[in-house]
């Protein structure tokens, strides 16, 4: 077991805006942390957080506390949660995390809950492998006995995994049911289409001709009309991504003041390695694989604010769905608004030449005018970078396209590193994903090498359906668009793409080729892209010079930083929020980000 023991009195995190801009800060709280291995858990090991604050601090802190810990490692931001929970009567709790073994960094912030004082403490911590599992105590609080696995259901209402996870046209879906079950109704995002009175328990789904995200859920029912379960199928989720529904069951379904709760799961990359609900703050079940159902009390969900499942395959894709219940007072209040934001921002001098080595203490963030305080800090030398290729495969295309290819190819190969991933997509018609996330590049020739450009220019399409490959995703990002001619075929408009990169935050370098001075929208519409997202727009005269241009995007996606915050926006999803990046101390520097966001991503 490992223990560490730290006093320490450091400036309090923000958790609210108030803090920040409060005249005269009250003396942060004063924190012992002791931190000890368990168990070996699902992940990693279970590790119990003790957080005691100092006895002379009790009394400012009140009987409930808001925590956050924060686990990083080099810098890369690989856990993070936050719990409101009452404290002994000596000014102590114990948390319960599951980690992954290694040594890492933990920061440890506490706040009361209204905001006014906090406090925080930051070190060096081993999680170190444990041999026997771990096995909650019988006191322990609901987050321990979550870490203990819940087992599937069997006889559950499922999908049958259909022949394919969606595109365009009919698809054949059929659903498994218990013995019992006469009927099973089948809704489309929410509105009733079918209901079966017998077996098999079968629908034909259309799914029309563009490619649209699509929830199908299936709800049994006995012979008397009670409820006997459910289930959801997400068909069309983004590559790559795990699709997660939480499924309340109805009025009538509640049992003993107990209300069934599933959590449906489908696709991502590999097998399903966990799938966890949490009601606010605090995980209260966890499986490791499907059917995922559980009761919570009615009571609980009444008082509680959010409702929250998240999902983990053996690959490291994820998948989460949120439901807001509307309950909870003042206790959660906002925790639904709570939104970790990370910028991609790019430093240039006078000559326009990126500029690193700065610290995190030379920025500076604004939201809406407001200070945020930075919560992590990346470069390019310890962060990843996801990084997707979009290439305009319209018939204005064809004599180009083979060197466009090879272009493409060289960029790839020379830009990415260890531990990079690319996806590439084409468009014309359509927005396809030809190669999904990979690490290498070397299958890039092959899939580009079948294309025979033909067909219109969807680009409004091709931004929102490559910017939905980056969904889930964390750290350095970007998109590099090429294309030859303005937008001609889209479905997707112009305000409702800006809007999705706005949500999304992944920079945008768009490529005019061969754009002349009179192709006036489509240059308009390609700088508006950079601009809003923190890239920068290219126009090459010909193929030839799309050498430079890709040696230019390199150097910048070299020389990117990333910083995130947590928000405490309390501004409806629905309302833009800006966002100001500057490095006071050298006002000469111009810095390029994105301009604000919608939250959700």
């Amino acid at each position: 077991m490992k223990h560490l023991h730290f006093y320490c009195a450091l400036f309090a995190l923000i958790l609210n805006p108030a803090i920040v801009s409060a005249a005269k800060a009250p003396e942060p709280l004063a924190l012992l942390v002791d931190v000890e291995a368990l168990g070996r858990g699902q992940t990693g090991t279970v590790m119990g957080v003790v957080i005691q604050i100092a006895p002379e601090d009790v009394e400012r802190a009140g009987e409930r506390i808001r925590i956050v810990t924060s686990l990083t490692v080099a810098n890369v931001l690989a856990d993070r949660q936050s719990a409101v929970v009452e404290l002994n009567a000596d000014g102590s709790v114990m948390i319960y995390r599951d980690w992954q073994v290694g040594d890492h960094t933990l920061k440890v912030a506490v706040a009361a809950i209204d905001g006014s004082i906090g406090g925080a403490w930051n070190g060096t911590v081993t999680i170190p492998e444990m041999e026997n599992a771990f096995e909650s105590p019988d006191d322990a609080p609901v987050e321990a006995i979550a870490l203990s696995v819940t087992t599937p259901a069997e006889g559950a209402v499922r999908f049958k995994p259909p022949p394919d996870k969606g595109g365009i046209g009919a698809l054949q879906l059929e659903v498994e049911a218990p013995d019992e079950t006469v009927s099973v109704q089948f809704l489309r995002d929410g509105v009733s289409m079918l209901r079966r009175n017998r077996p098999p328990w079968t629908y034909s789904i259309a799914l029309g001709d563009v490619v649209r995200r699509t929830q199908v859920r299936a709800i049994a029912r006995d012979r008397k009309g009670r409820y006997l379960g459910e289930d959801a199928l997400i068909l069309n989720n983004p590559t790559g991504r795990i699709g997660v529904e939480i499924l309340l069951g109805p009025d009538d379904s509640v049992v003993d003041g107990a209300r069934p709760i599933t959590v449906a799961v489908t696709g991502g990359v590999g097998r399903i390695h966990q799938v966890t609900l949490s009601l606010d703050d605090t995980m209260i079940t966890r499986w490791p694989n499907c059917p995922c159902i559980t009761t919570v009390p009615v009571a609980e969900l009444k008082r509680a604010t959010i409702l929250a499942a998240e999902a983990v395959d053996s690959k490291g894709s994820r998948g989460d769905a949120v439901i807001a219940l509307g309950g909870g007072g003042s206790l959660f209040s906002g925790s639904v608004q709570v939104e970790l934001v990370e910028l991609p921002v790019t430093v240039l001098n006078s000559r326009l030449t990126p500029v690193t080595g700065l610290e995190p203490e030379a920025f500076q963030i604004l939201e809406d005018e407001i200070p945020v305080t930075i919560e992590g800090f990346g470069t390019t030398a310890d962060l990843p970078l996801s990084l997707a290729l979009a290439v305009d495969t319209s018939g204005s295309m064809t004599e180009n396209f083979e060197r466009v290819r090879q272009a493409a190819r060289a960029f790839v190969s020379d830009l990415m590193q260890e531990r990079d991933e690319v996806v590439v997509l084409t468009f014309a018609w359509e927005a396809k994903v030809r190669l999904p996330w990979t690490e290498t590049a070397e299958a890039l020739d092959a899939k580009l090498d079948r294309i025979v450009p033909e067909g219109g220019t969807s680009l409004h399409d091709a931004v929102v359906r490559s910017l939905e490959q980056f969904r889930g995703r964390r750290g350095r990002q970007a998109l590099v668009l090429l294309t030859d001619g303005e937008d001609t075929t889209s479905r997707t408009g112009w305000e409702l793409a800006k809007r999705y990169a706005h949500t999304m935050r992944v920079p945008i370098y768009p490529i005019g080729l061969g754009l002349g001075k009179f192709d006036y929208s489509a240059r308009k519409t390609l700088k508006r892209l950079a601009e809003e997202t923190g890239g920068e727009a290219f126009f090459p005269k010909t193929v030839e010079d799309l050498g430079p241009v890709y040696d230019r995007i390199g150097l910048l996606l070299r020389s990117q930083y990333l910083i995130w915050y947590s928000s405490g926006s309390t501004k409806a999803d629905d309302q833009f929020r800006a966002i100001t990046v500057t490095v006071p101390e050298h006002p000469d520097l111009t810095l390029r980000t994105i301009r604000g966001y919608y939250p959700g991503k």
